[in-house]
């Protein structure tokens, strides 16, 4: 087994070329009705990324991609936004007894038949779909339309849904009152420019191997005696090879290892798909699909 650095490229997938993935943008190979909803909204949540795994990473047979969906930026503001009712109503095996929830219900029902819902320690919802190589090579799929809604002090929708995830990250991260350029901020340079307003807008990316990552076929733990290297012992050099975008391998969170970390997890930072981290990074375990993430 080996480790990978991921590279994002300055340049878009495409229907005919789809590289190792791509951040942003739209998910592949899916139909609307199964685009995971955000169980405290209702609302489609946000794709993220499409990772194509390699031959040492497919745990499960017939599966060669995972995609990853997040919460809208804009709904978690120290804690995610909801409707009162709708998460436990969604969520339960039983239809629910108000016929408001009853679409939301199916829509989570009858959603994709490989979907995996998470949350946070702030109740904030994400979601997994794992892909088949038909799905990961399909058509790129567009949101759903909009269920309809009868809720009391509703929520408006996300910006993503109309301008993009790249471009309302962008503008989360962008600060005029600065008076810096751009080009000085990492995002610009990360993406290569400033992302236009486009649900299709997305950034390729590619896997590296690495080599010198000791800890490639190891599960990270804060445990001793374990044979997990601790990256930051001794300072050694090869912890320098690993780039903060990473599948396997040495671990870099931004404070403990989560203790449900396998061999078989992608670690990542906000950039790689629009999130809110607090500046920090997370860790996605591709075995079991829990994730987390902490502050910076």
């Amino acid at each position: 087994m080996i480790a990978y650095n991921i590279e994002i490229l300055k340049k878009p997938a495409t229907e005919s070329e789809r590289f190792d993935g791509w951040i942003f943008g739209l998910p592949p190979g899916i139909k609307s009705e199964q685009w995971p909803i955000d169980p405290n909204t209702g609302y489609p949540l946000m794709h993220g990324f499409t990772l194509k795994l390699p031959e040492g990473y497919r745990v499960y047979d017939g599966i060669v991609g995972i995609s990853f969906f997040a919460i809208a930026i804009e709904h978690n503001d120290g804690g995610p936004k909801y409707v009162k009712g709708l998460e436990e109503a969604v969520l339960s095996d039983q239809l629910p007894e108000n016929p408001s929830f009853k679409e939301f219900w199916d829509s989570v029902k009858n959603g994709h038949p490989r979907c995996k819902y998470v949350t946070d320690i702030l109740g904030c919802y994400y979601a997994t779909l794992l892909l088949t190589e038909e799905e990961f090579n399909g058509d790129f799929c567009e949101p759903p339309k909009l269920l309809t809604r009868y809720f009391e002090n509703d929520i408006p929708s996300p910006d993503w849904l109309k301008k993009g995830g790249a471009s309302c990250f962008w503008k989360q991260i962008y600060s005029p009152g600065l008076s810096l350029p751009p080009e000085e901020y990492g995002i610009y340079r990360d993406l290569g420019g400033i992302p236009t307003e486009e649900l299709s807008y997305s950034r390729a990316i590619l896997l590296k191997l690495n080599p010198e990552d000791p800890n490639a076929g190891t599960q990270p733990t804060d445990d001793a005696g374990t044979g997990y290297i601790d990256p930051y012992e001794d300072e050694p050099s090869w912890a320098n090879t690993i780039s903060p975008n990473h599948l396997g391998g040495t671990t870099f969170p931004a404070q403990g290892i989560p203790d449900f970390l396998t061999p078989y997890y992608i670690e990542f930072e906000e950039v790689f798909g629009g999130y809110n981290f607090g500046s920090g990074n997370a860790q996605l375990d591709i075995k079991n699909r829990n994730f987390d993430w902490s502050c910076g």
